[in-house]
C-alpha cells in the first residue's frame, strides 16, 4: 500500500534525524510527527481493522501520540527549566552512523524472517523500520544523559512496537492496545515525578548527577 510505504519510509528517516540533532525541541517534534505517520500507516489497514478499531487507533496516534504526549514533555522541559541541548555520551555523528548500521541490520533480519518463516505476508519495509525503531529507542536511552531524553527514547521504542504490531498482525485486539497505552501514560507520569525529584535534589536532570549518591 502506497500510503503505508510512504509513512513508514518517512518514519525511518526520522529515526536517523533524531540521533543527529542536538535540540530537545527537535526530539519532541519528531515524536509528534511519528504519531501522525503511525496514524497514516495504521489507517492504510482500515479494511482489516474495522470501524471502531480504526477510531481508537486514530485517537491513540493523533490525539495521544502526536498531541498530548509531546505537549506534556514540552511542559516538563519548561516547568523544570531543563537545558534544551541534548547531552550525549556518544557524538551525534557517531550516533547517526550507529543508526544507519542498526537500520541495515534490522532490514537484514526482516528479510531473513520473510524468507525462512512460515508467514510470507510479512512486510519487510514495515518490519525493518519497526525493529530499527525499537533498537534506536534503546540506544537513545543508554547514550543520552538527560532523563527527559530517556523518556523520549522509551516513546520511540513504543512507537516501534506499535509499528511492529502492524507488520505482524493488523488485527491486534483493542484491549491490548488500551493496555499498552495505559502503560505509556503511567510511565510518563512516573518519569515526570522522578525527573522532578532529581531536579529538586541535585538542581539538574542529568543522570550523571546520580553518581553523587552515597549510603
Amino acid at each position: 500500500m502506497l500510503l503505508n510505504d510512504v509513512a513508514v519510509v518517512i518514519f525511518g528517516a526520522s529515526l536517523t534525524y533524531i540521533l543527529g540533532t542536538s535540540r530537545l525541541g527537535a526530539y519532541v517534534k519528531i515524536l509528534s510527527v511519528q504519531g501522525v505517520l503511525l496514524f497514516f500507516s495504521a489507517i492504510s489497514h482500515a479494511e482489516t481493522l474495522g470501524f471502531f478499531h480504526s477510531v481508537f487507533i486514530a485517537f491513540e496516534t493523533l490525539i495521544v501520540k502526536a498531541t498530548i504526549i509531546p505537549l506534556f514533555i514540552f511542559f516538563i522541559i519548561k516547568d523544570l527549566g531543563i537545558n534544551r541541548e541534548v547531552e550525549a555520551y556518544i557524538d551525534n555523528f557517531i550516533s547517526v552512523i550507529v543508526a544507519i548500521l542498526i537500520v541495515i541490520g534490522s532490514f537484514t533480519v526482516a528479510a531473513i524472517m520473510k524468507n525462512v518463516g512460515q508467514d510470507s505476508n510479512i512486510d519487510v519495509l514495515t518490519m525493518g523500520v519497526s525493529i530499527s525503531a525499537v533498537i534506536i529507542g534503546l540506544f537513545i536511552m543508554i547514550s543520552r544523559k538527560k532523563l527527559i531524553t530517556h523518556v523520549m527514547g522509551y516513546l520511540v521504542l513504543e512507537n516501534g512496537i506499535f509499528l511492529l504490531s502492524l507488520a505482524l498482525a493488523t488485527d491486534v485486539p483493542i484491549i491490548v492496545e488500551m493496555g499498552v497505552l495505559l502503560d505509556v501514560f503511567i510511565g510518563l507520569f512516573l518519569m515526570g515525578i522522578f525527573i522532578n525529584r532529581i531536579q529538586s535534589t541535585f538542581d539538574s536532570a542529568d543522570i550523571s548527577e546520580l553518581t553523587r549518591l552515597t549510603d
